[in-house]
């Protein structure tokens, strides 16, 4: 009986410590779209819309920087997307130096650079805060790039890392019922953009234009959207927190 016991007791105190650490989340998010126009549009009448959305990532422990994102995942209500007739430009006119004619987004981020093997933030090395392009790359795809300037607000470690360091990277775009869903999965190429150093994301600001983008409903008064994240650190199992929102939304007449 006393082993039974011994054995339970054990059982009982790995369960607590595994909720325990299950518990404790490797990033924490804020997430918010703002669109312009802020009305519904319909179906039959949709409306040209504007939105910028903004995201901002804080450690889930103190002292370390925040974890690797794996997966960002967008999903607004009542906004479609429709490429017909606007110019295209692949991951591949990109690499060769496209153009930016088909340009559909424009942001930048905010990120720090640091050793891969330790997340304290005294292992930090340096800011990276590119430019971020995305592209129209064909129906249901984008096309994300990441344009560091030489020097200035807009550099990666002072210009160390350049334009084209870090390869253009695919994401997609799709209609589930009312919904417009983006989601862009996070290459290691953005991750690890040099040998032994990792990114943590700060912020991320993005402006998405309104040559491709109509709004044909609201749910209410309200634009619901959420944003899912999955994020992970080294050794642990990859964890995906989803941030919900809503933005004023009027019916158009």
């Amino acid at each position: 009986m006393k082993r039974i016991i011994l054995v339970a007791t054990a059982a009982a105190m790995l369960i607590a410590a595994t909720v325990a650490f299950a518990a404790t989340p490797i990033n924490t998010y804020k997430s918010t779209y703002s669109f312009s126009p802020g009305s519904s549009g319909t179906a039959k009448k949709p409306q040209k819309t504007a939105f910028t959305q903004k995201i901002a990532v804080t450690p889930g422990t103190s002292g370390n920087r925040a974890g690797i994102l794996l997966n960002i995942k967008t999903t607004i209500y009542g906004l479609k997307v429709n490429v017909k007739g606007l110019p295209t430009c692949t991951i591949g006119q990109i690499t060769a130096a496209g153009t930016d004619t088909a340009l559909v987004a424009k942001g930048s981020i905010a990120a720090v650079l640091g050793q891969s093997s330790n997340f304290a933030t005294s292992a930090a090395v340096g800011p990276c805060n590119p430019n971020l392009d995305v592209w129209n790359a064909g129906p249901g795809k984008l096309a994300f790039f990441f344009v560091p300037a030489a020097s200035g607000t807009h550099s990666c470690l002072g210009g160390a890392i350049k334009v084209g360091q870090v390869p253009p990277y695919p994401a997609t775009d799709k209609q589930s019922g009312k919904d417009l869903v983006v989601n862009v999965p996070i290459p290691a190429t953005v991750d690890y953009p040099s040998q032994g150093l990792v990114g943590s994301l700060g912020s991320e600001t993005l402006k998405w234009k309104s040559s491709a983008i109509t709004s044909v409903a609201c749910k209410g008064s309200k634009r619901p959207y959420s944003t899912a994240f999955t994020a992970t650190l080294p050794g642990q199992a990859s964890q995906v927190t989803n941030v919900p929102g809503s933005a004023p939304c009027k019916a158009s007449k």
